[in-house]
């Protein structure tokens, strides 16, 4: 059976998340993508699965954290500061605050 690809929107509609969301994922190398084109991508629909998975039951501050310790790990493998992706993300909804008057 041939792979779906899907586009990032779709895979933001599907997530409820904004597809800027989706291609940060992407450039981290927490969401396997295929480029086509200069600037589109393409997300399998089982590595869309297996990314978002089935709805887990909440989980402890503790499991929180230490999922973050995880990913944080990870990140650092990739080069990737979890310090520094943070403060671009909070300066950037800050900016979004400020352009809309909050």
């Amino acid at each position: 059976m041939p792979a779906e690809f899907l586009t990032v929107r779709e895979v933001a509609e599907r997530l409820k998340l904004n597809p800027q969301t989706v291609r940060r994922w992407i450039r981290a190398g927490l969401l396997p993508a295929y480029r086509v084109g200069r600037r589109q991508w393409r997300v399998r629909e089982q590595d869309l699965e297996r990314h978002a998975g089935p709805q887990r039951p909440a989980r402890s501050r503790r499991e929180v954290v230490s999922g973050i310790r995880r990913m944080a790990d990870r990140l650092a493998g990739r080069g990737i500061n979890l310090d520094e992706l943070m403060a671009e993300s909070r300066r950037e909804l800050e900016g979004r605050g400020a352009a809309r008057g909050h």
